[in-house]
Parts: structure tokens; sequence; C-alpha cells
């Protein structure tokens, strides 16, 4: 396991770099990855990862970004700590991850389950909701 310090460090550089419009500077979050795997991190940033983006809900990292596509390279492991992040603190981007998970045909049933409870939240922001709800109607 890599050095705790350099993880907790690469977080807080993305983190600062979200600007006022809710907006994380996408080569700070590429530098801040590429750090994190340098270190030799692997699944142990996953849950620290989804923490950042709980504290932000409506940021944007990225279309999906690098933080996603690391989290994701952790296939099988990263969906039980997506799952409980997003039943936590639903945001734009776990909703998404969600959404990409369904499309993969994991855990089908249970993910859509959880949309749909997002959806019905009433201490939910509006967007994530409305997103949320959006996701579980597409899927059949």
């Amino acid at each position: 396991m890599a050095d705790r310090e350099i993880l907790e460090e690469m977080i807080a550089r993305i983190e600062a770099s979200i600007d006022e419009y809710d907006e994380a500077d996408i080569s700070v979050i590429y530098g801040s990855i590429d750090a994190i795997t340098n270190a030799g991190y692997k699944s142990e940033a996953i849950e620290p990862l989804l923490q950042l983006f709980e504290r932000h809900p409506i940021a944007y990292f990225g279309d999906p970004g690098a933080i996603v596509h690391y989290i994701e390279q952790f296939g099988g492991e990263y969906e039980d700590f997506l799952a409980e992040s997003v039943k936590r603190i639903p945001t734009s981007t776990t909703v998404w991850m969600l959404n990409r998970c369904i499309n993969a045909g994991e855990r089908t049933e249970e993910f859509i389950g959880i949309l749909k409870e997002i959806a019905g939240r009433a201490d939910v922001a509006k967007d994530i909701k409305e997103r949320a709800q959006e996701f579980a109607d597409r899927t059949f």
C-alpha cells in the first residue's frame, strides 16, 4: 500500500482547483490521478475519491474524467463502495457512475432501485434527483 499522505495531498489539490462554477480543473485532476497511480495506489484510493465527490455533490470532475476512469479500473471492487457512497450522499458524478454500471449490466435491479430511492429523497438537490429519475426511467 502506498503512503496515504500522497493520496490526501492529491485529493486536496483537486479539491482546491474547484472554481466558483463548481468545476474542477481538468489538468489538475489528470496530474493528481497520475501521481496517485505512480505512487502505487490501487483500490484503496476508491473510497477517498468517492468521498471527494460526496463533499462536492454538484461539481464537475470530467466527462467521465480521470477520477471515474481510475475508479472503474477496479471492476468487481468499486461497485460496493459506489453503492454505499451514492446512498450516503448522492452526487451528479456518482449517480452517473451508477448508471454506467447499469448500462454495463452490473447489478442492474439493485442499482435501478437505488436510483429510484434517490429520486424520491427530500435531502437531495433537485438536479441530482432529476438525473437519477431519468436514468431509472431509461432502463428496461
